[in-house]
């Protein structure tokens, strides 16, 4: 025979889940309800190439739930899809708004297949023409997979070549690493490879340190270098 302090345990326990049922009942259904519906899309941060047709056409269907029940990582991959962005944190705001602050590309050239090269060695997929809207890009081509080292190699190269008022303009990797650059107003160099890392600045600095040598034996600007020698480097002058 159950004890009467027992019976009164069992009821207050069945009292207790009742009221944690109808408490749970009653949050679905305010969460539920139509004032927590995202109201607003804040846009904050880097948008200047972003249209607001172009984030409605990226987001529309991708944006589900509302303030408690939207995953703010789905909400994240769907602004990542739109051209331009880098990154992109997102937040509720209470009670109806989400808040979207968004990093964009800097684009720093354009791959031989059409991509864009952001200055931190990203390829993405934008127009160039508005990139080139805000300055030259650099040219770059080669292998998809070598894009962060040809961004780095070129500050390298244009920090080398630079007291030499030359721009460097174009940079090429080859299937084996092998480097060569173009450099406005009119030089081609042949690099090779960096073995061990390093030995392209060496060959630039050398280069650099020559030039004037090699003005005064050309009568004139060299035109073509090849550095890929051990020890030294070929120069030339077209006609």
């Amino acid at each position: 025979m159950i004890g009467l302090r027992a019976m009164r345990g069992l009821t207050i326990l069945a009292l207790a889940a009742s009221l944690a049922l109808w408490l749970a009942a009653g949050g679905v259904w305010f969460a539920q309800r139509p004032w927590f519906e995202f109201r607003r899309i804040e846009l904050h941060g880097d948008v200047r190439h972003l249209s607001p047709a172009a984030v409605r056409a990226a987001v529309t269907g991708h944006l589900a739930g509302n303030y408690f029940t939207m995953r703010l990582d789905s909400a994240r991959r769907a602004f990542e899809t739109l051209p331009w962005v880098a990154d992109v944190s997102v937040r509720r705001i209470w009670p109806n708004r989400l808040s979207v602050t968004l990093a964009q590309h800097h684009a720093l050239g354009q791959w031989d297949d059409g991509r864009l090269v952001s200055d931190r060695g990203l390829l993405f997929v934008a127009n160039p023409a508005e990139a080139e809207a805000e300055g030259a890009l650099v040219d770059f081509s080669g292998p998809p997979q070598f894009a962060a080292q040809a961004v780095s190699h070129w500050r390298e190269f244009a920090g080398a070549l630079a007291p030499l008022h030359l721009s460097v303009v174009e940079v090429q990797v080859s299937d084996r690493a092998s480097w060569s650059l173009n450099a406005a107003p009119d030089l081609h160099v042949e690099l090779g490879r960096d073995e061990p890392p390093g030995r392209l600045q060496e060959r630039l600095a050398a280069i650099a340190s020559a030039m004037p040598l090699v003005v005064a034996r050309l009568d004139g600007p060299a035109t073509r270098i090849d550095a890929r020698y051990s020890n030294g480097f070929a120069a030339a002058r077209s006609p």
